[in-house]
């Protein structure tokens, strides 16, 4: 899997693959490291990297992760393309949240009559074997719910109208 990797400013895309639990082969700037991670605690990270162990420390915060590797703390952005891409096609045309990628629609979070606010997840589609909240865009009440849940959604589907 793909990911845009920002460290300090500077975006990496990084390609990911997991060939067994906890091992990985990462690829960046056109060299694969084979990983292996373990996480001892929420917040702890032991690495063995091409066969060099590193520890590391990495805490949550809005936008990423202020990362710790041998005292050295960084902010890192991961940025996984396929939630992006699906979050900005979760835009709103004459007051309908839709899609522009196909999938299958998992829950239906609302019901016609209340009132959302804005960022308040409206349903969830799985689309490439990944479940995405669909949000609202703005403050308003749910109009209409366009869709059932189990149902197929292709490119484009309009989902939710918010008035």
């Amino acid at each position: 899997m793909k990911y845009e990797i920002t460290v300090n400013g500077t975006m990496r895309l990084v390609e990911v693959e997991a060939t067994r639990e906890g091992s990985f082969r990462v690829a960046f700037d056109g060299v694969t490291h084979v990983v292996d991670l373990t996480r001892p605690t929420p917040e702890a990270f032991q690495m063995l990297i091409d066969g060099a162990s590193w520890e590391a420390g990495a805490v949550s915060e809005e936008g990423g992760w202020m990362v710790d590797v041998m005292g050295f703390t960084t902010s890192v952005e991961v940025v996984d393309p396929r939630r992006k891409a699906l979050k900005m096609a979760a835009g709103t045309h004459g007051g309908t949240v839709s899609t522009q990628m196909p999938g299958r629609v998992v829950r239906i979070l609302v019901q016609p009559g209340e009132i959302v606010k804005k960022g308040q997840p409206l349903l969830v589609v799985e689309a490439m074997k990944m479940e995405n909240e669909m949000k609202t865009p703005m403050d308003g009440t749910v109009a209409a719910i366009l869709v059932t849940e189990g149902q197929t959604v292709e490119t484009g589907a309009k989902l939710v109208r918010i008035e």
